[in-house]
């Protein structure tokens, strides 16, 4: 059977001691060591997962942020797109009006040279047909019976179509 001797109860003895001792001397400093270990990594945990929302929430308005400017460049664009427009649509109504302005100034400047011209024709054919009639007649016209003879023509003359 078992031999009871005196080292084994000893060593059974020194071994609660030695457990009694380090449960008053080490496992406490120990125990709180790892408590605070775990509530640091515990804080470490949810100061990054708050980090992260943050995180996201920041992300979230600057993409806002990019959408809202987007916006605004385009409704930028489109303004003065539109305003090119109008501008363009100005000029051209100017550029028309003027070309219309320069057209009907060419019109009565050449109206007004025709007009000349037909009333110069008309003296001139006035002043050949007196001289033709004073050559068929054969006599010698005065100032007075050529200028009324000219008046008469060009009276005559003026109802005809030209």
């Amino acid at each position: 059977m078992l031999e009871f001797n005196a080292t084994l109860l000893v060593q059974i003895v020194n071994f609660i001691i030695l457990l009694i001792f380090l449960r008053l001397v080490a496992y406490k400093p120990i125990a709180g060591l790892l408590k605070a270990r775990q509530e640091l990594i515990a804080n470490n945990i949810a100061t990054s997962e708050e980090q992260r929302k943050q995180a996201e929430e920041l992300h979230e308005q600057y993409l806002a942020e990019m959408r809202k400017a987007r916006e605004e460049a385009q409704a930028i664009i489109a303004q003065a797109t539109k305003v090119s427009e109008g501008q363009a649509q100005e000029i051209i109504a100017a550029a028309r009006e003027e070309a219309n302005r320069v057209k009907d100034g060419a019109l009565k400047e050449i109206e007004r040279e025709k007009e000349k011209a037909v009333r110069e024709l008309k003296d001139q054919v006035a002043v050949l047909s007196v001289m033709v009639a004073g050559k068929i007649i054969g006599k010698t016209m005065t100032a007075d019976i050529q200028h009324d003879m000219v008046e008469q023509f060009i009276r005559e003359a003026g109802d005809l179509p030209c």
